[in-house]
């Protein structure tokens, strides 16, 4: 009887303590610091964590945290010249940096294509292969407001006072009317926003910190990747602004 009871209290402990944790959702953010100035160096720092039922954002450091290495980042100037980033783990994030030497935009972006298989069912078709993208942009001084996509999901914003317009693809293309955006604000609050007819939306800036402005999208195509069968893809990019 007391053993019976000791197994009941621990899996009422995992149930009550543990499985919360498990189950709330997890995502890599990217975070862009710097001091505005020619020539200082810029950090970006990659992340992976998940917002607790408070709305506090944590980072981790597990297996999710690990695959960062295989993410593939670049920076563009605004005259079109493109570099890879190079990421190393720093503590609780992967860092790289880069210096501006040209006023200007600096976009920064990169894709994860080499994540295993979520493995949710017997059933091969309940199984999910992830590919994660993420996107930003760093500005010194002057620069136009080009919105071209640069990569295959992409997110481009346009800052008129505290008010972001933003322009978001898929496939190099503008995406369809009714798209739906997720966007988190630095207290973690989501909201969710419809693309309009003119492939655009709007939100406004009330604080500082880190937004993010997610754009999800499944390719219902079945297929195999590192020996695991999947039904469909899941496609997701995280545009992420950090406001001062």
């Amino acid at each position: 009887m007391y053993k019976l009871r000791t197994v009941f209290s621990l899996l009422l402990f995992l149930t009550v303590f543990l499985f919360p944790q498990l189950t709330k959702a997890s995502a890599y953010w990217m975070e862009i610091h710097g001091s505005g100035k020619l020539k200082d160096p810029v950090k970006v720092q990659v992340c992976y964590g998940f917002i607790d039922d408070l709305s506090e954002r944590h980072r981790t450091t597990g297996a999710e945290f690990q695959e960062i290495k295989n993410f593939k980042f670049f920076v563009l100037t605004a005259d079109g010249k493109k570099s890879s980033l190079d990421l190393k783990v720093n503590g609780d994030h992967w860092e790289g940096t880069f210096t501006p030497n040209k006023e200007g935009a600096y976009r920064i972006f990169g894709m994860n294509d080499q994540q295993p298989v979520l493995l949710r069912s017997k059933n091969p078709q309940e199984n999910v292969r992830p590919i994660d993208l993420m996107c930003g942009a760093y500005y010194i001084g002057n620069h136009s407001a080009t919105t071209d996509p640069v990569q295959f999901m992409d997110i481009s914003l346009q800052k008129k006072d505290n008010v972001y317009t933003i322009f978001p693809y898929r496939d190099m293309k503008p995406v369809e009317k009714g798209t739906m955006l997720r966007i988190f604000n630095p207290e973690n609050w989501e909201k969710n926003i419809p693309v309009d007819e003119n492939h655009q939306a709007v939100f406004k800036a009330t604080l500082p910190g880190l937004y993010v402005i997610r754009q999800d999208w499944y390719d219902n195509t079945p297929g195999t990747f590192q020996g695991n069968s999947y039904g469909k893809i899941r496609y997701r990019n995280n545009y992420c602004l950090w406001i001062n």
